[in-house]
């Protein structure tokens, strides 16, 4: 226990309480209790600083030497056994009391720490500094947003090269192999370029160290790209340390105010709005800031690669009864056309491409949730000629824009028979333009019939001038002389 005297010299010598605990490891409020007990004895408020019974030295009745010898031998046999089978001071505790000692978790706490200061060995890190173009470094984080007001955690992707710390962030709805290889694709694209080496963490989806190999996959995209993956040690953040930083820094500087975004690519855009303020600010030990030392650091990089790398993945379906396959437990509608029981789907990051041979027949985005709808109006027309008796209470209605959805219930809910005329402008247009002529329709209390939504769709719009700077010049006629307008007049006469 620290005596008055050691409180006093310390706080004379440091100034600061907080300083005092740390070389002390005792409470602040001890430390403040002195320093005001040395005042009021000053000021002669009290005669002593610190009574009888204070002055007396404490025993620790708990912290026997026999607990002592029984937490150090449980820390010895630690050193033996695998790293996560170890015993955690709380697992000490626990056996301490079951064995009889009537002592707290704080100061089993306390011996195992003292134990660690005289028997564990400092880890020492190798400083690098990878020249030029040499290293980049890929990590994943999570972001919580709103999505179209719906709560959803996404995940952010974040690149990092390590001479120019060039920073690069993409938002993705899932984790999987083929969200690794569109980020590698994206970030690739944004930079024209390839980093020779990209560093990794313990990523399944890239690298499996059970088997000590890479995936398939990612692997083809690797070589078709040129760059070298390494994959650090498990549980070693320090060996990629620019990359984890990045994304605690784009995290905050990106969705620490503005979390609410209508759809993903919003949330997107507005990343890439912040990324690009992030990488025209100066970073720590750097001359310059990371767009210019990215040119710098450009003829070190390999060259992109002129293809495209085709990231993928080719599955076959069945189609069910209601013209629908199922894919990840979401749905998506096949063209009632297509006579064949089974289709293929080229499955990308964010698309589903649906082919017949060789024949892509239908597009849909993708969809990331369970037991969503991806129904298209042109791929229902011909059964809904033989059955417009179905509009109303349709899984296809239900799904459609919610425009769309009051236009029927208004317009057409007890004559569903004249709807299908407005449902076949889908077949010409796309969705977005119908619902802007029956928006524009009903602006103009006008009936949205198939004449008059086609027309909006189709004449263009009147364009309107850019400015109106014309009403502010000033310009003279000259006065007609009417004189040779009367010798025009008798000329024509004669003739």
């Amino acid at each position: 226990m620290a005596t008055v005297e050691e409180i006093r010299r310390y706080y004379d010598e440091y100034g600061s309480i907080s300083r005092v605990s740390r070389e002390l490891k005792i409470s602040r409020n001890t430390v403040r209790k002195i320093l005001n007990r040395i005042q009021d004895v000053q000021n002669g408020f009290q005669k002593e600083i610190l009574s009888e019974n204070q002055n007396q030295p404490r025993h620790n009745r708990v912290i026997t030497e026999e607990l002592s010898d029984f937490v150090q031998k449980k820390l010895e046999d630690n050193k033996k056994k695998p790293k996560k089978q170890r015993l955690s001071a709380i697992d000490i505790h626990r056996l301490a009391q079951a064995g009889g000692h009537q002592v707290g978790y704080s100061s089993v706490k306390n011996i195992v720490n003292e134990w660690k200061e005289s028997h564990i060995t400092r880890d020492i890190y190798v400083l690098q500094d990878p020249p030029e173009g040499y290293r980049a470094e890929f990590d994943w984080g999570f972001v919580d947003l709103f999505i179209n007001d719906s709560p959803r955690k996404i995940s952010m992707a974040i690149f990092s090269l390590v001479f120019s710390q060039y920073r690069f962030g993409r938002l993705y709805p899932s984790q999987t192999t083929s969200d690794v290889i569109q980020g590698h694709v994206d970030f690739f694209h944004e930079i024209a370029a390839v980093p020779q080496t990209v560093v990794y963490d313990n990523a399944t989806t890239i690298y499996d160290r059970r088997t000590g190999r890479y995936n398939p996959t990612f692997l083809s995209c690797a070589v078709h790209y040129g760059f070298e993956p390494k994959v650090c040690n498990c549980g070693s953040p320090q060996e990629k340390g620019s990359c984890e930083k990045s994304v605690s820094v784009v995290r905050r500087a990106a969705f620490s105010e503005n979390l609410h975004f209508k759809s993903l690519e919003a949330a997107n855009l507005h990343l890439a709005q912040c990324l690009v303020g992030l990488n025209q600010q100066k970073v720590f030990r750097r001359t310059k800031i990371p767009v210019q030392l990215l040119e710098d650091e450009r003829p070190y990089l390999l060259t992109l690669p002129v293809m495209e790398f085709s990231n993928y993945e080719l599955r076959q379906v069945s189609i069910n009864g209601y013209g629908l396959i199922q894919f990840q437990k979401n749905f998506y509608s096949v063209p009632e056309q297509h006579c064949s029981k089974k289709i293929f789907l080229k499955i990308y990051a964010d698309k589903i491409e649906m082919l017949d041979n060789d024949t892509v027949i239908a597009n849909h985005t993708r969809l990331f949730g369970i037991f969503q709808y991806s129904l298209q109006i042109p791929h229902f027309i011909g059964v809904l000629e033989r059955k417009p008796g179905s509009i109303p209470h349709s899984k296809l209605l239900r799904s459609q824009n919610k425009t769309i959805q009051d236009l029927f219930d208004i317009y057409y809910a007890q004559k569903p028979k004249d709807f299908l005329p407005v449902l076949r402008l889908f077949k010409e247009f796309s969705p977005e333009m119908v619902c802007v002529a029956v928006e524009s329709c009903i602006k103009r209390d006008l009936p949205p019939t198939w004449e008059i939504l086609r027309m909006f769709i189709v004449e263009p719009k009147p364009s309107e001038p850019e400015s109106e700077d014309w009403k502010n010049l000033e310009f003279t006629i000259p006065e007609p002389d009417l004189k040779l307008f009367d010798k025009k007049l008798q000329e024509g006469k004669n003739d």
